[in-house]
C-alpha cells in the first residue's frame, strides 16, 4: 500500500490505496475509538484498517513532516529519496540542481511518531542517492524506540552516527559506501548494537558503479573530515572508545564479536571467503544465515568450499534452522554431506556454481542429493546451478520429506528431466509452492505428473521454461487454489493456451507473462476470468496493444501493478485509457525501464515510470 503526497497539495483518506469508494469517507468521518471498531466487522476490514493506520509508504520526495501530521500512528514507514536531486533545504545551496544526487529530506519530523518501530530509506533508481545519517540522530532516544532500520540504494555519510541507535534489532543494508567513511570494517561500526539480532549487508560493484557519481575530490575531502569528526564526537561519549583509531582491517573482520546475531544475509565480495567463514561459524546465537556470491564480484571472488561447510556444520550445525548459499564454484558431494549434518534445518536453499562460466572442477552430483535426504525435517528446499539432479537424488528426496516439504523449487538444474520429476510426485500432495524457473529439460507429461496431485498449490513458477512446457501441462486439475503464476519466457503458451488455464485464473493475484506470444485476446480473456487479478506483467509482449489494455482496464477492478515496458502500448495511450477507467483508484503502471547504465540527464530521464496525466493515480 502507498499513498502519493505532493508538496503543496491537502492529503485525505481518499488517497489511501486497497479501499472502496466510500470507505475512505467512512474512515474520514469516525472518531478513533469507532475506527478501531471498524476491524470487528469482518477480516478484510481488519486488514485494510491495520494498513491504514500503521504501514505507510509515500510517494518519491514527500516531506516526513507532511507524513507524520497526516498519519501520527504509523509503526512502519518507508520514504524514498525523489530522482529530482532532493530536497534543496537538507542538501544545501545548489542541491535542488539536476546534477546534484538525490537526497532524503531531514528527518526529525519523524521523533512525533510514538509507535513508529521500521524504518525504511530507499534511494532513487536508477543511480540511488546520498544519506547522511546524522539525521537519524534524533531516533536514537526512545521514544520512539526504533527496532528495524533498512537502507537501500543509498551511499551513506557519516556512518559513524549509526552506532547511536543502540536500541535497534535489526538492520538491512544494501548499496554502496555503507561505511560512509568509516574506515575500519563493517563489524567494528555495528559493535555498539548490543541488540542487534537482524543483519543484512549487499555490497556490489553495480551498486558502487551506480550511487557514486562523478568523482568530486574536494567533495570527497569535506566527507572525510566531516566523518573524521563524527568518529570523534562518539568517542566523546564512550559508545566505542577502543574503536577510535584507523587501521587496516577487512571488511568482515571481527564479525564473531556480534554475538547477539540470530540472523545473516551477507552479499558482498569477501562473504565467501574461508576467514569470513570462520568468523560467521564462532556465532554462537546464529540461527538463520545466508551467502551470496554475485557474479558482478568476478571470478576470481573468494567462494565457499566443502571444507567451509564441513566447518559450519561443526559449529552450528545443531542451531541452523535456515541455510542459503547462491553462486559459490567450490562446493561438491562432500559440502552436501556437511549440510545433511545439520539435522535442524527447516529451510535449504543451494543454488551452485554461476552460469555461463566453465568450471574444471565438477560440482555436487545425485549423491550428495541423497545425503540430503537426511534432512527429514525440511519445510523448504531450493536446489540449482551445478548440482546434477537425477532419479536417485529426487526418489531419495521424496521419501524422506513426504509431509513435511511444502515449498520445492528446482532452477537451472540442467539435467533435470521428466524421469526424475515422476519420482517427486509423491511430494504434490504437501505442496504450496513449486518452481521448475529454467530446467530446460522438463517437458509438459512431467509437469502433468507433479501437477496432478498438487490440490494445495498455491504459487508456480515456470520462468524461463520456453522449449517443452505449453498449456497442455498445465491444464490439469487441482490449481483452483493458485495465487501465483510465472510463466516469463514461456513462449510456447499462446492465446488459446492462456483460455485453457481459466479454470485455475479466477483465485489469481499474480500472473507474468513477459516474454510470451501473447496478444490483445489473451487479455480479454484475463479480464473475463481474473476479477482477482492485482499484479500483471506484460513486458516484450508486442502483441498487445491499446486495444487489449482497454480490456484490462474494464475488466480488472482490483488491479494494482501493471507492467508494459516493451509491450505493443503507447504511453500516451496508456495515461489516456487509464486516466478514464481508474477513476481515481491508484495503479502502478510501467512502461519504461530505468537505464542503470546510462548517466547525467539522459538516464534520469529513461527511468521515468509514469506518465504524468497518471502521476496522481500511480503509486
Amino acid at each position: 500500500m502507498a499513498l502519493l503526497l505532493l508538496p503543496g497539495r491537502a492529503y485525505s483518506w481518499a488517497c489511501l490505496d486497497d479501499c472502496g469508494d466510500a470507505f475512505e469517507g467512512v474512515l474520514a468521518a469516525l472518531a478513533p475509538g469507532d475506527v478501531a471498531a471498524c476491524r470487528l466487522v469482518s477480516r478484510a476490514w481488519r486488514r485494510e484498517i491495520d494498513l491504514l493506520l500503521q504501514h505507510l509508504a509515500p510517494a518519491p520526495g514527500a516531506e516526513p513532516a507532511a507524513v507524520v501530521a497526516t498519519f501520527p500512528h504509523l509503526s512502519t514507514l518507508q520514504l524514498t529519496a525523489s530522482a529530482d536531486g532532493g530536497d534543496s533545504s537538507s542538501a544545501g545551496a545548489g542541491s535542488g540542481s539536476s546534477s546534484a544526487p538525490a537526497r532524503l529530506p531531514p528527518l526529525g519530523a519523524l521523533v512525533s511518531l510514538r509507535r513508529l518501530r521500521a524504518l525504511s530509506l530507499v534511494g532513487p533508481p536508477p543511480v540511488g542517492g546520498q544519506f547522511d545519517c546524522r539525521s537519524l540522530l534524533p531516533l536514537s532516544g526512545a521514544p520512539p524506540a526504533l527496532a528495524a532500520l533498512e537502507m537501500s540504494g543509498l551511499k551513506l555519510r557519516h556512518a559513524a552516527a549509526l552506532q547511536q541507535l543502540t536500541q535497534l534489532t535489526s538492520l538491512h543494508l544494501a548499496g554502496s559506501g555503507v561505511l560512509g567513511g568509516w574506515q575500519r570494517s563493517l563489524p567494528a561500526l555495528l559493535a555498539p548494537l548490543r541488540r542487534l539480532a537482524h543483519l543484512h549487508f549487499s555490497c556490489t560493484p553495480l551498486h558502487a558503479a551506480a550511487a557514486s557519481g562523478p568523482a568530486d575530490p574536494a567533495a570527497a575531502a569535506a566527507a572525510a573530515a566531516e566523518d573524521a569528526a563524527v568518529v570523534a564526537a562518539v568517542a566523546a561519549v564512550a559508545l566505542v572508545a577502543e574503536l577510535v583509531a584507523p587501521g587496516p582491517a577487512g571488511l568482515l573482520d571481527g564479525l564473531s564479536n556480534l554475538t547477539s546475531l540470530v540472523s545473516l544475509e551477507l552479499c558482498c565480495r569477501d562473504g565467501g571467503s574461508e576467514a569470513a567463514v570462520a568468523e560467521v561459524a564462532a556465532l554462537p546465537r546464529l540461527r538463520r544465515l545466508s551467502i551470496v556470491r554475485c557474479a558482478s564480484f568476478g571470478v576470481g571472488a573468494p567462494s565457499m568450499s566443502d571444507a567451509s561447510l564441513a566447518l559450519l556444520s561443526r559449529a552450528l550445525g545443531c542451531q541452523l534452522s535456515s541455510l542459503a548459499l547462491t553462486g559459490h564454484l567450490g562446493i561438491g558431494d562432500e559440502g552436501l554431506r556437511a549440510v545433511a549434518r545439520c539435522a535442524a534445518l527447516r529451510h535449504l536453499e543451494l543454488r551452485l556454481g554461476a552460469p555461463g562460466i566453465s568450471l574444471d572442477a565438477e560440482g555436487a552430483s545425485d549423491e550428495g542429493v541423497r545425503a540430503l535426504a537426511a534432512l527429514s525435517g525440511l519445510e523448504s528446499l531450493h536446489l540449482g546451478g551445478a548440482i546434477a539432479l537425477g532419479e536417485a537424488g529426487c526418489t531419495a528426496l521424496a521419501a524422506s520429506l513426504r509431509g513435511s516439504l511444502t515449498s520445492l523449487q528446482l532452477s537451472n538444474c540442467t539435467s533435470l528431466a521428466d524421469p526424475a520429476l515422476f519420482k517427486l510426485a509423491p511430494l504434490a500432495p504437501g505442496l504450496r509452492r513449486l518452481g521448475l524457473c529454467s530446467c530446460e529439460g522438463v517437458t509438459d507429461i512431467g509437469l502433468a505428473a507433479l501437477l496432478r496431485g498438487a490440490s494445495r498449490l498455491s504459487r508456480l513458477e515456470l520462468a524461463g521454461c520456453h522449449r517443452n512446457i505449453t498449456e497442455i501441462g498445465l491444464q490439469v486439475g487441482g490449481l483452483r487454489r493458485l495465487r501465483h503464476l510465472d510463466l516469463a519466457g514461456c513462449d510456447a503458451i499462446p492465446d488459446h493456451g492462456i483460455e485453457g488455464l481459466l479454470p485455475a485464473a479466477r483465485s489469481l493475484e499474480h500472473l507474468n507473462l513477459r516474454d510470451c506470444r501473447v496478444t490483445d485476446t489473451a487479455c480479454a480473456l484475463l479480464a473475463a476470468a481474473s476479477p482477482n487479478l492485482r499484479w500483471l506483467s506484460l513486458e516484450h509482449c508486442p502483441g498487445v496493444s491499446d486495444e487489449g489494455l482497454r480490456h484490462l482496464a474494464a475488466g480488472l477492478p482490483l488491479l494494482r501493478e501493471l507492467r508494459l515496458c516493451g509491450s505493443g502500448v503507447s504511453p500516451g495511450a496508456a495515461a489516456q485509457v487509464l486516466g478514464r477507467a481508474l477513476r481515481g483508484r491508484p495503479l502502478k503502471l510501467r512502461v519504461k525501464k530505468p537505464c542503470w547504465w546510462v548517466q547525467g540527464a539522459a538516464g534520469r530521464g529513461a527511468a521515468a515510470q509514469v506518465p504524468a496525466p497518471l502521476a496522481a493515480a500511480a503509486h
